[in-house]
């Protein structure tokens, strides 16, 4: 098992405090008890509503540390191949078809578990975001959802450092020279593959240059085409209906550029109605080489909190005496009403004096 948030287990050292300020409570009702002459309270039953309250504390803090099983599993890698998928996360992916349609953004999110599914376990797997230049989120790996995690939560458009991109989101397919600069694959991976899934929008660039240059490099790009040129960015004003940014126009002007980059690499272009082809198709480039020598991959199982939160609720119940005749043991209950005589007897004994 191991603790997401270990700090929660701080709230623990409540309980010393706690069982101090209990010991005096008892001790001076106890004291109390035989000064008017009467039989203090079993010291095991006092203790009880102490020892309900302390084991909530203790389930809660648990709970709050977010327990999870974990397993490792060995798996075996691709060696010689590696596959990086890209999200384009310019601005321009907000746009829709309609204001209540998906978005390219989400069908992009979406065309990437369609690669996570589809392609072998064994191929490792990176993700990226494509605000301007490349940007890797992960290194390939066989950890899917690792993988569909960094997509799903870090190409959103304006949350990413664009200050490292001159402080813009337009996406500049250029730029994709820098998968051969930069130690996006291992020296030693000969099959590298890197999937684009884009609206295909951005400034003119020479698709000559950069397809001699991710050739050398030996990268085959396959690129996915997201949306339409009637997609609209709508905005979503708060208690308004939704209108439309007329700051937008779409801009497929680069389409034959893009569509001849991802040939000459010996890659494809697709749309993304045929999403299924570009996955056969990177499966295709990839091969079916030699595996690497296993690796261990932590797995998470569901988070065990929830279990602790329900094994506090008896203790609770006890506390609050609303399932006491339910949750009590026989015992329990006649001990308590044997108390609640000798309280009678002794409150009518002192009315009498």
């Amino acid at each position: 098992m191991v603790l997401l948030h270990p700090g929660a287990l701080y709230a623990l050292g409540l309980l010393a405090p706690l069982a101090g300020l209990e010991w005096l409570r008892l001790r001076r009702e106890r004291r109390a008890a035989r000064a008017v002459g009467l039989q203090p309270q079993r010291l095991r039953s006092a203790l009880r509503n102490g020892v309900c309250a302390g084991a909530v504390i203790a389930l809660a803090a648990v709970a709050a540390s977010e327990p999870s099983l974990r397993r490792t599993t060995n798996v075996h890698l691709r060696a010689n191949a590696e596959v990086y998928v890209f999200v384009d996360a310019s601005a321009s992916m907000l746009a829709s078809a309609s204001a209540d349609s998906p978005t390219r953004l989400q069908q992009a999110r979406a065309a990437s578990a369609d690669f996570a599914r589809g392609l072998p376990p064994d191929l490792p797997l990176g993700a990226g975001a494509l605000p301007q230049a490349p940007l890797p989120l992960t290194a390939p790996n066989g950890d899917r959802q690792l993988f569909l995690a960094a997509l799903d939560h870090l190409t959103t458009p304006g949350t990413l450092p664009e200050h490292l991109y001159g402080g813009r989101t337009a996406t500049d397919f250029s730029n994709l020279t820098s998968l051969t600069d930069a130690q996006f694959f291992l020296r030693k991976t000969r099959r590298r593959i890197v999937v684009v899934l884009s609206d295909a929008e951005g400034p003119s660039f020479d698709a000559a240059a950069t397809a001699a240059s991710l050739k050398h490099a030996h990268i085959r790009l396959v690129f996915v085409r997201i949306g339409s040129p009637n997609d609209r960015i709508w905005l979503h004003p708060p208690g308004r209906q939704p209108i439309l940014d007329t700051n937008y126009v779409p801009n497929p002007s680069d389409l034959g550029e893009v569509r001849l980059l991802a040939g000459e690499t010996g890659g494809g272009f697709y749309d993304q109605l045929r999403i299924h082809e570009a996955v056969d198709k990177v499966d295709r480039l990839a091969g079916h080489g030699p595996d690497r020598p296993a690796e261990p991959l932590a797995l998470y199982a569901d988070p065990l909190g929830p279990y602790f939160v329900l094994a506090a609720l008896p203790f609770l119940a006890w506390l609050a005496g609303a399932l006491l005749p339910l949750t009590a043991p026989l015992a329990a209950r006649s001990g308590i009403r044997r108390r609640s005589r000798l309280q009678r007897t002794s409150e009518a004994a002192s009315n009498q004096a």
